[in-house]
């Protein structure tokens, strides 16, 4: 039989390369091609018309699920999400019988998802997998569900207390979970965060933007283009003589505010925190 053409979509190089090295191991996979983000996976979806796509949800600008919500219906493969969501996610796909593996990739698990999604594609009802995922995206974006860490119902205009409960990263081969109340602040580069709880930081994929929006509104607030903190650690908010305000954090860590920013954190600090100065 014809071996199922797989292309793989994730915007880190070495995913890509480890992706590709895994599936050129299955027996009837072979890999035609690689895509480094959203816009490139359309075109060579267009262009290749793979059986099936190996794709990477949390990418810049276009995510995995807004690449397969911009497909026409008669060009949407059978899909592996690759993904480092959290256990909120991670049901919405089990109840709608996604196929999925969780970042770091093992073999193993790989494999039982690749066994699965050729016999997709050896039993021919593609138009009937096509509907069915189609529909499963679109639920679990409108239920806040399409971006790691999202609990249901959280996102943009969630009211205060709707936010996350604990966001899920990788420590070395292991996945640990960090309660949000941990977080004493987090601080942005790109497309990472890092969080600063109990005095350890976590890498976490994702960037500061698109965290603030499932973070609780009356919890957590920017401070500066590169940082959030949580309104619980913050031990004081001081503006020195001469000089611009700064956050004094629970462990003694100070935090410059940005002009733009001063507002929006004395109108929610104010009735917590004497300010000095």
């Amino acid at each position: 039989m014809d071996p199922i053409r797989t292309l793989v979509v994730d915007d880190e190089q070495l995913a890509r390369r480890g992706l590709k090295t895994l599936v050129d191991r299955h027996p009837e996979c072979t890999v035609v091609g690689v895509c480094a983000d959203g816009r490139e996976a359309l075109a060579r979806i267009a262009e290749l018309k793979p059986d099936l796509v190996l794709l990477d949800i949390q990418m810049p600008e276009i995510t995995g699920f807004d690449v397969l919500e911009r497909l026409p219906p008669d060009q949407v493969p059978v899909v592996i999400f690759v993904t480092a969501y959290d256990e909120y996610a991670v049901r919405a796909f089990e109840v709608h019988a996604l196929d999925y593996v969780l970042k770091p990739v093992s073999q193993q698990r790989l494999s039982e998802a690749l066994d699965r999604a050729v016999a997709h594609v050896r039993g021919r009802k593609l138009a009937e997998y096509g509907s069915t995922l189609l529909a499963a995206v679109a639920e679990i974006q409108r239920r806040g569900e399409g971006r790691p860490g999202a609990a249901a119902g959280a996102g943009a205009g969630a009211p205060a207390g709707s936010g996350l409960d604990r966001i899920m990263v990788r420590v070395g081969e292991s996945i640990q979970f960090v309660d949000v109340a941990d977080i004493e602040w987090i601080e942005g580069a790109d497309y990472y965060v890092t969080l600063h709880a109990g005095g350890k930081a976590h890498l976490y994929r994702e960037s500061l933007k698109n965290l603030e929006l499932r973070l609780d509104p009356g919890q957590f607030v920017r401070i500066h283009v590169s940082a959030i903190v949580n309104l619980a650690k913050v031990r004081e908010i001081r503006r020195e003589l001469g000089s611009d305000y700064e956050v004094v954090l629970a462990s003694g860590r100070r935090l410059a505010v940005s002009r733009r920013r001063k507002k929006a954190l004395l109108a929610l600090g104010a009735s917590r925190f004497g300010l000095k100065g």
